[in-house]
């Protein structure tokens, strides 16, 4: 596997180990099925990657969305999926060795599709409440000339704390937007599923970068 395939592959299988957490999250405000929506999706993913292995990140990217697409067709495995196939237009901004700057304009481009596709907003507790904030802290450590392995860690960190503000907010968005009081006092689904996402990445990264 490539480096890429390989990161993917284990943000996967963190995505379906946690289908039990996200369910429960998801079923506060909306139909409790995101953990097995998604994880559903995760392992067509796997089942793709091996062929993937010599592509470029723009094709992985884009193959592992359209996967997405089709697998998990809901609105959250939509939105997953968008960020993916927008990441892909944006992969052509990551060189031979890539960096926090690299992250920077994967999530952002994630960001942005997800935003408009979506239509919502930050504090509407959704996805972009971790999403929007691991942007920031990425940029911040683009800024600083940071290691793919600082970018990862700190979008993560970011993530993981933008998920936990989720539960001071009231959803304003979709389904959970009237089943407002039944979400009260949880983490929104979408945000920590982010922050998993990006943890799993960041840890990858880390594991790789401490065997060099």
């Amino acid at each position: 596997m490539s480096e890429l395939t390989a990161g993917i592959e284990a943000v996967a299988l963190e995505v379906v180990a946690r289908a039990g957490q996200l369910n429960e999250l998801d079923g506060r405000a909306g139909d409790g099925d995101l953990g097995v929506t998604l994880s559903r999706g995760a392992r067509a993913v796997l089942q793709v990657l091996p062929a993937l292995a010599d592509k470029g990140p723009a094709e992985v990217l884009r193959t592992c969305g359209a996967t997405l697409a089709r697998e998990a067709p809901s609105t959250s495995g939509t939105l997953v999926a968008t960020a993916l196939l927008r990441a892909a237009r944006a992969a052509g901004e990551i060189g031979a060795a890539p960096d926090a700057a690299s992250v920077r304009a994967l999530l952002d481009a994630g960001r942005a599709g997800i935003a408009e596709r979506g239509g919502a907003e930050p504090g509407s507790k959704t996805m972009l409440d971790a999403l929007v904030p691991a942007v920031a802290a990425a940029s911040a450590e683009a800024e600083r000339r940071g290691s793919l392995e600082a970018g990862l860690a700190a979008a993560a960190a970011a993530a993981d704390a933008g998920a936990r503000a989720t539960v001071d907010m009231v959803p304003r968005h979709g389904r959970a937007g009237w089943l407002a009081e039944r979400s009260a006092g949880h983490e929104d689904a979408g945000a920590r599923l982010v922050a998993i996402v990006l943890e799993a990445a960041a840890g990858f990264a880390a594991g790789r970068g401490a065997a060099t």
